[in-house]
């Protein structure tokens, strides 16, 4: 059995900067084992054609964490132009803000909706937790939580608002708004006359994709880096941890410390602590189906210049959002051509690739008025998906980690825990390495 001071488990990003931030910090004696072949986890940047195709994550805010990582990398922040997000209403795309026009003719709300929305200041404030579509349903009525709540949560969480909990999902806001007393009102009068807060930082990339990042991180740990090294078992021993890997001659492996950068699902597979694995499989997850496609058409390449839209659930569409990656990012796709990235609806995720392209082609080229209809480059799909932050994330991640403490377990992090933007990924890594020994 070989040992090793610290093992951490799961080489995407979370577990990449973990790895990295601890060889910074001269613990060099660690291997970061990953089950497939490349480091990265979901994201992934590949070249198909002349186009630059993420097959994960694409729209990433930054924070100080994946900045200190993209130096590391020795690459260079790419930030994104500015581009306007939109959705779809009674089959038609409809920019965000609405313009005058868009708001009087009820593309965004009815007349009744609006109305109600009025009344806001006057509704009582309720206290949580609750679901993003109660929260807009108490506050603004129940036809603008119709129009409006899975708005909030599609493009983060990839699926409807009665699924995310509010509070989970975005503590800084439900923090800002029991500042303001409960009040959407009252939060907006506080933005636009009160103190600011902290700066947001833009959506980035790197000249790599966010795939190549990992890449680079992953090269950088040189033979530290292992892959195809599933784990199969973890538990606990009195100076640490024995692992079991599936497969390989060093099938064994012991370490004083243990971090399990991997999803809550397949954190509960391996690890060995009953109350630990229960409170694990407790958690849930979105699965997630991306198809690239690519349309040259110099006319729509001119006429759609934004971010990309959502497409909610009551318009019955096969999908629930495409974004336009090359309005961000330059060098994503050719001259006069468009580069699709579009999440599929849950009922199609079964579908063969080529039954994905004749669902969805017909209905993006309605969408956008092409001529043409677009050509499928690329399909991922990731059964484990976006992590589903509920009404009951907060407080059932407070108590699996008050149960590791308890047991002496080990380090979990990653999106299933601290947010699942690639970049709250990031910090969580860091996070763990830089709390210490466990």
């Amino acid at each position: 059995m070989s040992a090793v001071d610290t093992v951490v488990v799961g080489a995407g990003i979370s577990g990449l900067a973990c790895a990295t931030e601890l060889v910074a910090q001269g613990r060099g004696d660690l291997l970061l084992l990953e089950a497939a072949p490349r480091a990265g986890g979901p994201a992934e940047t590949r070249r198909i054609g002349e186009y630059l195709v993420e097959r994960g994550p694409m729209t990433v805010r930054a924070n100080p964490a994946l900045l200190q990582l993209v130096e590391r990398a020795g690459l260079t922040p790419v930030p994104a132009q500015r581009a306007a997000p939109a959705f779809v209403s009674n089959g038609a795309i409809v920019s965000l803000p609405p313009t005058l026009g868009a708001l009087l003719g009820g593309s965004l709300l009815p007349w009744g909706a609006l109305l109600s929305c009025l009344a806001e200041p006057l509704r009582p404030v309720r206290s949580g937790p609750r679901s993003v579509r109660r929260l807009v349903e108490e506050r603004l009525g129940p036809g603008a939580a119709e129009r409006l709540a899975d708005l909030m949560t599609l493009g983060v969480y990839g699926t409807t608002a009665d699924e995310v909990g509010f509070e989970s999902a975005f503590p800084d806001l439900a923090e800002s708004l029991a500042r303001a007393g409960g009040r959407f009102s009252s939060l907006m009068l506080r933005s636009l006359f009160g103190r600011s807060g902290p700066t947001r930082l833009g959506v980035m990339s790197t000249e790599l994709g966010l795939g190549g990042l990992c890449e680079r991180l992953g090269a950088q740990l040189g033979p530290r880096l292992r892959t195809g090294a599933k784990l199969a078992r973890a538990r606990r021993t009195d100076s640490g941890f024995e692992l079991e890997l599936a497969s390989g001659a060093e099938a064994k492996l012991s370490c004083r410390h243990l971090v399990l950068a991997l999803p809550p699902a397949a954190a509960a597979r391996v690890l060995e602590i009953p109350r630990v694995t229960a409170l694990l499989e407790e958690y849930r997850a979105v699965p997630q189906v991306l198809a690239a496609f690519a349309l040259e058409e110099p006319a729509c390449a001119e006429r759609w210049t934004g971010l990309g839209f959502l497409v909610p659930p009551r318009e019955r569409l096969p999908l629930i959002g495409c974004l336009f990656p090359a309005n961000l990012f330059p060098g994503r796709a050719p001259k006069g051509s468009m580069l699709l990235s579009v999440f599929v609806a849950r009922p199609l995720h079964a579908a063969s690739d080529a039954a994905l392209a004749r669902e969805l082609a017909p209905v993006l080229r309605r969408l956008l008025g092409s001529a043409r209809e677009p050509v499928l480059l690329d399909v991922a799909r990731y059964a484990d998906g976006i992590p589903l932050y509920d009404v009951g994330h907060a407080e059932r991640t407070r108590a699996l980690r008050a149960a590791l403490a308890e047991s002496r377990g080990p380090t979990l992090c990653g999106v299933g825990y601290d947010g699942v933007a690639f970049a709250a990924a990031a910090a969580s890594g860091l996070a763990a390495a830089r709390a210490g020994p466990d």
